[in-house]
């Protein structure tokens, strides 16, 4: 966002597309659909989701600012982008330009019971990226030399994996904070990719 800020073509803007910008190349794997409070939160402590919201009332048109609590209807009908929370509030990306809402943001209460406020957490997706890979650092070198054991190791012993949660009902990859099994796009690989951020589980043998 502050290396390409969003500029509207009301402004006078000519819309002339910039090169000067630090550009950084991804690649994305396979897209998660998820829904809840919980999904919600966990994916954007990693990347803005799509989210499908109520947004074709007079609410979201006659928004000025502050935190909308509810919606009039009940069905889905506008896909923005989601961008942050706070402990109240999604912070939400719309598409009608800066010159609405807070300089092109809404934001929607949060603990909303069942699909949430204005159905933010009903349909929840996200591309998984899986490059560029984070870096780790090589360990440093030490110059304490380790001392012998003294010991002799015990035989070596199998432990079973202790089962997960979810696993009873999932033979492929979990993801906890949806309670849901992931489609079989979601290989064993992936999943574990995957854990760090997400907290996925791989379920199947």
């Amino acid at each position: 966002e502050q290396d390409y800020p969003y500029t509207s073509g009301s402004s006078g803007q000519s819309g002339t597309c910039q090169n000067s910008c630090s550009k950084k190349k991804l690649s994305f794997g396979a897209t998660v659909r998820v829904s809840g409070e919980a999904a919600l939160v966990t994916a954007l402590n990693t990347q803005p989701v799509s989210v499908l919201v109520e947004g074709g009332n007079s609410v979201w048109r006659n928004y000025r600012g502050g935190v909308i609590t509810q919606c009039p209807g009940a069905r889905s009908d506008h896909a923005v982008v989601a961008v942050g929370y706070d402990s109240s509030s999604y912070k939400i990306r719309n598409s009608w330009g800066a010159s609405w809402g807070e300089a092109g943001y809404v934001r929607l209460q949060r603990g909303g019971a069942g699909k949430g406020t204005c159905n933010v957490v009903e349909g929840v997706s996200f591309p998984t990226i899986i490059a560029p890979k984070p870096t780790v650092s090589p360990p440093t070198k030490t110059t304490t030399k380790p001392t012998k054991p003294t010991v002799s190791p015990s035989s070596k012993t199998t432990n079973m994996p202790t089962p997960q949660p979810g696993c009873a009902t999932c033979s492929r990859c979990y993801y906890p904070a949806a309670n849901s099994c992931l489609d079989s796009v979601f290989t064993k690989g992936y999943c574990e990719y995957f854990n760090h951020g997400f907290g996925t589980v791989w379920c199947g043998s």
